[in-house]
Formats: C-alpha cells, sequence, structure tokens
C-alpha cells in the first residue's frame, strides 16, 4: 500500500513543492490549509482543512486522514511563519502568536498523530525548521528562538518514540524561492517610528532580493523523498545555498564571539 503523508502547511511554498513532489512519486499526500476554498491552482494532491493554531481543527483533520486512509506514515510539521523585529520591539501577542504557529502548531499535530503511529508500530516525523534555529539572526531573533526549540523538541521526539518504530529528523532550509516574503509579519512597533525601524526594515529589503535569487523548493521535496527512504534518518538535514549550510560549520569552529562578527559584517551593522 502507497504511503500516507500529511503535510502542514501545504497549499504553498515549500509545504506544496513537498506534496507534489511526493504525489508525483506515488504516495497519497494530503495537505493541509485553513482554507482549503481560497486555493484555486489544481492540485495532484488533496488538501484538507487544518488550522495549526486550534486543537479542534487539528483534530479534526488527522481524523478526516485516518477515516479515508486508515493510516498516517510520515507527518511534515511544514507549517510556519517568518516575523521581522527587534527582540525589543517584538510584543507579548505578536511573540505569543509566532510562537503558538512555529512550535505549539507542531507539538498539536505531533500530539495527535503520534497514537496512530504507535499502534502501526511505525512511522516518521519531519519538522520543518531553519538555519536560523542555530543562530541569532539580528531583527529575527524570535523567528530564530521559535526555530530553536523545534530543534531542541526534535531531538527529545527521536529519542522517545523509537522504542515504538518512530522516527524523527529535522530540516533546516535556507533561503528558498517561495513566497515567504509575503507572509511574513514586521512587528507592529516598526510601523510607529521605533529606534529599530530603519535597520529592521533595511534588512528585510536585504533578506526579501536574496529569496529572489534563492534555491527551487522541490530540492526540499526530494530530500523528504529520500528521508522517507532511509532507514535511519540523520538529527538533522540542511539544505540551501552552500554558504547557509557553512555557516554551521564555520559557528562550531569559530566560536560564538567570532560568529557574532562575521553576523554583524553580513548585515553590515556597526
Amino acid at each position: 500500500m502507497d504511503k500516507v503523508v500529511l503535510v502542514t502547511g501545504g497549499s504553498s511554498g515549500i509545504g506544496k513543492a513537498i506534496c507534489t513532489i511526493l504525489a508525483a512519486k506515488g504516495f497519497r499526500v494530503f495537505g493541509t490549509s485553513r482554507n482549503p476554498k481560497k486555493v484555486i491552482d489544481a492540485l495532484p494532491y488533496e488538501l484538507i482543512t487544518l488550522d495549526v493554531q486550534d486543537e479542534t481543527s487539528v483534530k479534526r483533520g488527522i481524523d478526516e486522514v485516518i477515516s479515508k486512509t486508515g493510516r498516517i506514515d510520515v507527518l511534515v510539521n511544514n507549517a510556519g511563519v517568518g516575523i521581522m523585529g527587534s527582540v525589543e520591539d517584538c510584543q507579548d501577542l505578536e511573540t505569543q502568536e509566532i510562537f503558538d504557529i512555529n512550535v505549539f502548531g507542531v507539538l498539536r499535530t505531533t500530539r495527535h498523530v503520534l497514537p496512530y503511529m504507535r499502534n502501526q508500530k511505525n512511522g516518521l516525523i519531519i519538522n520543518i525548521s531553519s538555519v536560523a534555529g542555530h543562530m541569532g539572526l539580528p531583527y529575527r531573533g524570535v523567528y530564530s528562538a521559535t526555530k530553536a526549540a523545534v530543534h531542541r523538541l526534535s531531538e527529545a521526539l527521536r529519542i522517545e518514540v523509537a522504542p515504538f518504530g518512530i522516527k524523527a529528523c529535522v530540516i533546516d532550509p535556507g533561503d528558498f524561492a517561495t513566497n515567504i516574503s509575503e507572509n511574513r509579519r514586521v512587528v507592529s512597533a516598526v510601523a510607529n517610528n521605533s529606534v529599530y525601524s530603519s535597520e529592521t526594515l533595511r534588512i528585510e529589503k536585504m533578506i526579501n532580493e536574496e529569496i529572489v535569487h534563492s534555491s527551487n523548493p522541490n530540492l526540499i521535496g526530494e530530500l523528504v523523498f529520500n528521508i522517507i527512504n532511509t532507514k535511519k534518518p540523520n538529527v538533522y538535514y540542511p539544505i540551501g545555498k552552500p554558504l547557509q549550510k557553512l555557516a554551521l560549520i564555520v559557528k562550531r569552529i569559530v566560536g560564538s564571539n567570532i560568529f557574532e562578527r562575521i553576523l554583524k559584517n553580513n548585515y553590515k551593522i556597526d
């Protein structure tokens, strides 16, 4: 029987690429969206309603997949959102919402899928994080923090579920050519002339320009396919431009103080 794959945030960007690649390779794929009716593209996979911020919606969406297929073999926790703003400018509600999507969303879907995987005595959970989770990026500190949280949760998870025949791992993308710039939040203080406003907007523009010339998200879809067919997945799979992957190695070698200077130089911060 074809493996059943559930991909959160499956209507656009990296999630859409993952769903499309896996569907083409014969998997039964379910992508999720908060409002599938708004998606006008014809998709080669099923798109179901699931809002990772809503416990009831998560349960209902997963129950729908189970009712149609009787199983979930692979969960890809991809739904997420970016945020721009200094640490000082990020207000509680803005920060809490990003954590609710990027971290608690992962927890909610994982929590509801695991009982089915335990009954099957197998399963695979792939959490899409970011290279940003390995470093505190200026004006993206909250975003980096959410992705670092996903790292720690995933490391613990894969140890805890291994006795049940379940595997878990993390994909850490760098910049990819998606619509992430359109969906990224900018904290409200920026529009209210914060002392950090000009720098926040300058770096956001810099990031957006880099994304336009970034890699094809289909590469992540191919990576997910390879992981599914791997007997013993690694903990982490960094993917992106060579310099972005190299940055993870450089930080380990040179240490935090020197790496901080490298980041400041890259973002032209005195």
